[in-house]
């Protein structure tokens, strides 16, 4: 070819239009490129799968390109899967999701040290099906990492403190208020309740009423947009979409597919009907638009979640480039809406899951409701005014029954996971960056050497008197990572079921059933909710 170098830029745009393209060349071309990125991205596959057998750990026979994924969302039972494999493989071994290997233990050493000891090794969550990558500002708490983590977790603190939770207390009590007055109209006399939905739509209404201090009538109103909407949110997560299959098996890829996803989300919030929007992009619109109106009404300051968000965010300054890792008191506007997303969903499926397995405790273990009964009302008597976010944390037995009711039934344990951000060896396993280690949380639970004497599989409220290691109670993770808002979870379920137990006594469904059947995406939940009887107490 004649030498450019000594031609102008004019020139050489007139020599290359010039030049006559074949068509079959350029197909012969493409064809053997693709055919070259598909092979080497084949032998990329092939090689991860040696990941387990070089560092000596045993893992179940998995399928090419599909790894052991299929196995784990067949029955949707994610926990029980990790029995099994933990009964036939120990305590520590390794699964792939495609052909990500993810390895899974219920020993504790190595709990301690990936959850306390080494945790600035592994300062990040596990990542989910999609996932943004680590410095997209669009993070939430859950997502982050490092100092961006460390930053939003020091803004957010105050939040969950117990002067802050206790300002909170006359909302949650009014939201328990609300519940009975819904169950008393609906339930009659031998009829099975459905309580799950009930449960559903108490702990939403607490969520907007206490973060957002916005009364969206949510127990009332049958119908209610936003809480479909949230009911949505967790269908998908455990019956995926194509975006999230490409997330598991091209892994590599997760961040670019969610970055697809997210824009065509944006046009169509523009363009098209915004009740069409996958149900956490509609969410995230609307929260936007509730930031906004707050921003917008200067003089209306409340004491809420949302506001603590947008007064850290005040300083923010949209003319400078923002140094989302920087540790300082500075959150920006996606940052908080972000964040306002992840606690309503957050606190909304897991806190209602817990009431849900409660009541099927209640109504299947009369002696225990007989307990809590006394108990309660040797506190409080006929003065139900007394119950309040601080009372309620006063009654011994009813922390042991809640307690023993996250024990027996562990809501969140996909979550209950953390990835490598920095090479390092456990035990002489060798641990790379980016590597997710999952915890077994249901042989954790259920293991007689740290729960016993008293048999495991029997529910007994008293076993929480003794004093355990805190790493054997994993129902809100562990180490500086655990769950923010554990203190108000625990408080909304005691103040609930205070109300619950006074006002009603808990029998069995008709059909005695006391086997649940379980489904698991996010949150491990009972499959078709828990019906019970609901007597009236006079």
């Amino acid at each position: 070819m004649e030498n450019l170098r000594h031609l102008n830029v004019e020139q050489i745009l007139e020599k290359i239009t010039q030049l006559e393209i074949n068509p079959i060349s350029v197909l012969k071309v493409s064809s053997i490129t693709l055919a070259s990125i598909s092979l080497v991205y084949l032998g990329k596959i092939w090689y991860s799968y040696r990941f387990f057998k070089k560092r000596g750990l045993k893992s179940p026979e998995h399928e090419f390109f599909y790894g052991n994924f299929r196995q784990l969302i067949k029955n949707k039972n994610y926990s029980e899967i990790l029995r099994d494999w933990t009964e036939k493989y120990g305590k520590t071994y390794g699964y792939f999701e495609g052909h990500l290997p993810v390895i899974v233990t219920s020993d504790l050493d190595i709990i301690q040290e990936v959850f306390i000891k080494q945790s600035t090794n592994f300062s990040a969550r596990k990542k989910g099906y999609l996932s943004r990558k680590d410095n997209d500002p669009n993070s939430d708490l859950f997502q982050s990492t490092k100092g961006r983590w460390k930053r939003m977790r020091m803004i957010m603190n105050p939040t969950f403190s117990s002067a802050k939770l206790r300002e909170l207390g006359p909302i949650l009590v009014n939201c328990a208020d609300r519940l009975i007055d819904v169950l008393n109209k609906d339930s009659e006399a031998n009829k099975e309740v459905n309580v799950s939905e009930y449960f559903k739509r108490f702990t939403m209404d607490s969520i907007w009423n206490c973060a957002f201090g916005v009364d969206i009538n949510m127990q009332y109103e049958k119908d209610n947009l936003y809480f479909k909407k949230c009911e949505e949110v967790f269908r998908i997560s455990s019956n995926l979409i194509l975006p999230q299959y490409l997330g598991i098996y091209f892994y590599e890829m997760k961040e670019f597919v969610l970055f697809v996803l997210t824009i065509l989300m944006i046009v169509k919030a523009n363009f098209a009907n915004h009740e069409k929007l996958l149900p956490y992009f509609w969410l995230r619109n609307r929260i936007g638009e509730l930031v906004k109106k707050r921003l917008d009404q200067e003089n209306l300051k409340k004491k809420d979640y949302i506001q603590l968000l947008i007064d850290a965010s005040a300083d923010y300054n949209t003319e400078k480039s923002f140094d989302y890792s920087e540790i300082k008191k500075i959150l920006s506007p996606k940052e908080v809406e972000a964040n306002l997303v992840l606690f309503m969903l957050a606190g909304y499926e897991t806190t209602s899951t817990a009431l849900s397995y409660a009541s099927h405790v209640l109504a299947t273990h009369p002696d225990e409701q007989l307990r809590l009964h006394d108990e309660i009302s040797a506190a409080f008597g006929t003065d139900l005014s007394l119950i309040n976010s601080d009372s309620v944390q006063e009654l011994k037995y009813l922390d042991w029954f809640v307690k023993e009711v996250l024990r027996y039934y562990p809501i969140g344990n996909s979550v209950v996971a953390r990835r490598c951000t920095k090479k390092t060896t456990i035990k002489g396993i060798d641990i790379p960056v980016d590597t997710p280690i999952a915890v077994d949380v249901l042989s954790i639970h259920f293991d007689a050497d740290l729960w016993g004497p008293h048999d495991p599989n029997q529910f007994y409220p008293p076993r929480h008197q003794v004093k355990r290691n805190p790493l054997a109670f994993m129902a809100f993770g562990n180490g500086p990572r655990n769950c923010i808002g554990m203190k108000f979870a625990l408080i909304e379920l005691k103040i609930a079921l205070c109300k619950l137990i006074v006002n009603f006594e808990f029998l069995e469904s008709l059909d005695k059933t006391h086997k649940l059947e379980y489904e698991e995406g996010v949150v491990r939940f009972p499959k078709n909710g828990i019906k019970v009887l609901l007597k009236k107490r006079v």
